[in-house]
């Protein structure tokens, strides 16, 4: 993985992950009075947490993702975060209702990055029509749509979100604009089985599982074809490391059919920027950023003291994803591509 990086930027991916986890300590002292219990309870996945506001309001949480959108938001008037209902509402005057629903949001979805820090803000989405592999609750498709995008064919492979997306798309009265996919996107035709009670988050990876339902996975060949896809459209991909296996896959012809594009990956850039540039594109890259450090340490001490008979206590699995996965450092950043033959 690491090869997939520059050494210099290796040294730049783990400065650049300490300095966000200790601005993210300093964010969420501002915030809450009982910081430092909070910090060891969501760090260690014992949940549910008891949030005391510095404000004196009091709340309870189940996930990290909803300590983080409550600690970002603190201050923003536009923002209002339902955490019993699960639900955020984003006050705007693209809509006519003059706000923006997401059903899921406090828990699940990325409305930090990519809807209130536009994450995506460099690609020309105006009037373009945009294939969106990793569609989440609807929250990256909703933004394309409310800034221009003439259409949005979203892929979503895990059945709950799938659900919460369609709910966030006609909440916000959008279904003439989006059309999400209940799929996942793959170098090759298939099916994989997920849980469909499985609880995922904006990290989740697609991973088979034991029992489940089938879920089709698509090429890119299939979504351009099924859904008559003209050409110059415009491809963003957000599904957690499987960028690599459908890009260098693709043909250069295929993926001409693309203006820009916008990959975050996951394991590094090197070998999707080469595939990119000899495809005909120019491309730039943001990052990497290390992530997932500190679970990876933490559960390398905990195997290493399981050696010795030492058993890990206080962390509660069953209510977070981030404690039902194998923990692995990774390098992530943006690449961002444009046609230029």
């Amino acid at each position: 993985m690491v090869s997939e990086i520059s050494k210099v930027d290796f040294i730049k991916a783990h400065f650049y992950y300490w300095k966000n986890f200790f601005q993210m300590i300093l964010n969420v002292s501002r915030t809450y009075s009982n910081y430092f219990i909070v910090l060891k309870k969501v760090l260690s996945g014992n949940f549910p947490v008891k949030l005391i506001m510095r404000n004196g309001r009091c709340t309870s949480i189940h996930t990290f993702n909803a300590m983080y959108v409550l600690t970002f938001t603190r201050n923003l008037k536009s923002v209002y975060c339902d955490v019993e209902n699960d639900l955020v509402s984003i006050s705007t005057k693209m809509l006519p209702q003059n706000k923006i629903i997401f059903h899921g949001g406090v828990n699940n979805g990325d409305l930090v990055h990519g809807f209130l820090q536009e994450d995506y803000g460099k690609l020309p989405i105006k009037n373009k029509t945009i294939i969106d592999i990793g569609s989440n609750i609807g929250d990256t498709p909703i933004y394309f749509a409310l800034h221009g995008a003439k259409k949005v064919i979203g892929l979503e492979p895990f059945p709950k979100n799938y659900d919460l997306s369609n709910k966030n798309i006609i909440e916000n009265n959008l279904s003439d604009k989006i059309t999400i996919l209940l799929a996942g996107c793959s170098s090759k035709n298939g099916t994989i089985t997920i849980n469909p009670d499985y609880e995922s988050n904006h990290e989740s990876k697609l991973i088979e599982f034991e029992h489940g339902k089938q879920i089709p996975l698509m090429t890119l060949e299939d979504i351009l074809k099924q859904y008559n896809v003209p050409d110059e459209s415009i491809l963003k991909m957000d599904c957690e490391g499987c960028e690599n296996d459908i890009i260098l896959s693709a043909t250069k012809e295929l993926l001409q059919k693309f203006s820009h594009m916008q990959i975050e990956y996951h394991v590094g850039y090197r070998t999707l920027k080469d595939k990119l540039e000899d495809s005909g594109f120019s491309v730039s890259i943001t990052g990497p950023v290390a992530i997932d450090v500190l679970h990876t340490l933490l559960q390398s001490i905990q195997e290493f003291l399981s050696v010795f008979g030492f058993k890990k206590t206080g962390v509660n699995t069953k209510d977070n994803v981030q404690f039902r996965k194998k923990h692995k450092i990774g390098y992530t950043g943006f690449i961002f591509a444009k046609k230029i033959m």
